[in-house]
């Protein structure tokens, strides 16, 4: 079945055990102002968030935007406390990984090559110096 923004924000709310009042505290706390009211109207499709109101509500769910929006499977890694180079290593890590599964692809027993392996393994390896 197909899921909309509406459904998707009732169903993650329901998830986390949260009412609207409940979610609307939150996002309030978080800089945003929407009542309980604008929350129901946001389930019900009347009405859609604005984009920083959209943000808090995937922050407090734990989700991106995208997933919020559209349904776009994306996973949310905070980089909070990390530095600029560890930020790098993990881009350029996600990058070498998803190369490394795009070789996969009709294969998935197939082995990384050993060049991708020792890219890889010095990647880990820099994070975690």
């Amino acid at each position: 079945m197909m899921m909309d923004f509406a459904g998707r924000l009732k169903r993650l709310r329901i998830e986390k055990g949260y009412s609207q009042a409940t979610l609307a505290k939150k996002i309030t706390d978080a800089g945003q102002k929407p009542g309980e009211a604008s929350i129901a109207k946001y389930e019900n499709g009347r009405i859609y968030p604005n984009l920083q109101t959209a943000a808090c509500m995937a922050d407090c769910f734990g989700v991106s935007i995208d997933y919020l929006a559209c349904g776009e499977k994306a996973a949310v890694v905070s980089v909070d406390g990390l530095t600029d180079e560890q930020i790098n290593l993990m881009t350029e890590l996600t990058r070498a990984l998803r190369q490394q599964n795009k070789g996969r692809r009709g294969n998935p027993k197939s082995t990384p090559t050993p060049e991708r392996q020792e890219l890889v393994f010095k990647r880990v390896a820099q994070f975690l110096k």
